[in-house]
């Protein structure tokens, strides 16, 4: 049976997918695992070969019969570039053949910035990590907050930037480096890099919470990174979401209510903005006497050392998450569930009111109680999962 070029090049993108998910894979494994002729993946994998894709090793010394060869991937076979980005801070990084990360960037988004400036900074982000010789660039991934549309290349809409909506974005990035250009949720980019490189690998069901300016959960399931019929899987920033604290009402909200969207309690921009509502109105605080606003690295340096009023406020917004957490696991039943973002630094201190208040509430449902971690990734983990996904879309021209 002749195959178009198309399926050639989806049969090559599956083998390196498997050599890359199995380090040292013969031919003959990768036939029987694919169901294709052994002849026929020699032929493709040779020529993955012959354009530096892939390196073949003998696998030890046999005394009858020709050895099989170990078939892995040359990290020197082209580059992928991975963006992520969200109200403040856009990152970047380039990864090469192998998913090694080689060079990061980081740009700042100021309130006042425009979505066509926005754009500018990306593409000044990814101009910052491209490889010397820009031929090596083989990809880019997108992570993109709020709405996105990954089939037609659109963010639909982000509450925390100025005009962002039906914002065309892969195909302007395609046209100026000239590499395909692939969108995915910011926080499902989060969960990507879990899922390849982090706590979530081997783990078949389980939860990303991303916490930044807003809140949204990467979802997978039976091993694959779920996006729902609309690609809006994990939206929880806006569910209404009880208060745990009525005394710390006034923190969150200027109109007294006991219910607000979870990411107006829980979010790092809810977290600091309650911390300046206290402060105005002369709660006593470590932060008393800062002059100027304060930022989240305030909030950490405070809750480390116990200041009343950060602490507070962080617990309130703690319950909330592990509010958040029992509701989904209640219906979703993982057995993990990852924290990303930079609430992550605030260790113990979010994850003790965290956990009781999910436990709390799964032992009343009688529900499963799923292990509860911070992600050890670091800030630029959504970046490597946006790097990944390109890794994982590309496909060999042919």
């Amino acid at each position: 049976m002749k195959r178009s070029l198309e399926q050639i090049a989806s049969i090559e993108s599956e083998i390196l997918k498997r050599v890359r998910a199995h380090p040292g894979v013969s031919r003959i494994a990768l036939a029987r695992k694919l169901r294709i002729a052994p002849s026929t993946i020699g032929s493709y994998t040779s020529r993955l070969v012959a354009e530096g894709f892939l390196l073949d090793s003998e696998r030890g010394q046999f005394e009858v019969g020709r050895p099989p060869t170990a078939l892995r991937l040359n990290p020197e076979g082209g580059q992928f570039i991975g963006v992520d980005f969200e109200a403040r801070n856009i990152m970047a990084m380039a990864v090469d053949f192998s998913d090694r990360p080689l060079r990061q960037a980081h740009k700042t988004i100021q309130r006042s910035d425009s979505a066509a400036a926005i754009i500018k900074k990306i593409e000044k982000a990814i101009t910052d990590v491209l490889p010397e010789d820009h031929a090596r660039l083989l990809a880019i991934g997108v992570g993109v907050p709020g709405l996105v549309d990954p089939v037609n290349g659109v963010a639909v809409h982000y509450k925390y930037i100025n005009n962002w909506k039906n914002i065309p974005l892969a195909a302007p990035l395609a046209r100026r480096f000239g590499v395909p250009v692939y969108l995915e949720n910011c926080v499902r980019s989060m969960a990507l890099a879990e899922l390849w490189f982090g706590q979530g690998r081997g783990v078949t069901d389980w939860l990303c919470f991303g916490i930044r300016s807003g809140i949204g959960v990467g979802i997978v399931a039976g091993g694959q990174l779920q996006h729902g019929a609309t690609f809006r899987a994990g939206e929880v920033g806006r569910w209404s979401c009880p208060l745990s604290s009525r005394t710390a009402t006034h923190f969150f909200d200027s109109v007294a209510s006991d219910r607000l969207e979870l990411q107006d309690i829980a979010s790092a921009r809810a977290i600091v903005a309650a911390l300046e509502r206290g402060r105005k109105a002369g709660e006593k605080s470590l932060l008393s006497a800062k002059e100027g606003s304060v930022d989240f690295s305030d909030v950490v340096q405070a809750a480390l050392q116990r200041d009343k009023l950060t602490v507070q406020i962080v617990q309130v917004a703690a319950e909330a998450l592990g509010w958040a957490v029992a509701k989904l696991a209640l219906a979703l039943d993982p057995s993990l569930v990852i924290l990303a973002g930079p609430l992550t630094s605030l260790g113990d201190i979010l994850l003790d009111p965290l956990r009781a208040r999910a436990e709390q509430i799964l032992r009343a449902a009688a529900g499963s109680v799923p292990n509860i971690v911070s992600s050890s990734m670091g800030e630029y983990s959504g970046a490597l999962g946006a790097a990944a996904l390109a890794v994982h879309e590309w496909k060999p021209a042919r």
